[in-house]
C-alpha cells in the first residue's frame, strides 16, 4: 500500500510539472511494463 502511495505521489507531481501528461504516462507505461522503479527516470528522459 505504501509503494502505491509513492507511486500515486510521485506520477501527481510529474503531471503538474511541464510536459507532465507525457512524463506521467511514460512512467505508467514503465510500471506496466516491468521497469524497476530505479531504472524509470532513465527510461522516460528524466534525467
Amino acid at each position: 500500500m505504501l509503494v502505491g502511495l509513492v507511486v500515486t505521489l510521485t506520477v501527481g507531481a510529474f503531471a503538474l510539472s511541464d510536459n507532465g501528461g507525457q512524463k506521467a504516462a511514460c512512467v505508467a507505461r514503465a510500471i506496466g511494463s516491468g521497469v524497476s522503479f530505479g531504472h524509470i527516470a532513465q527510461v522516460c528522459g528524466m534525467r
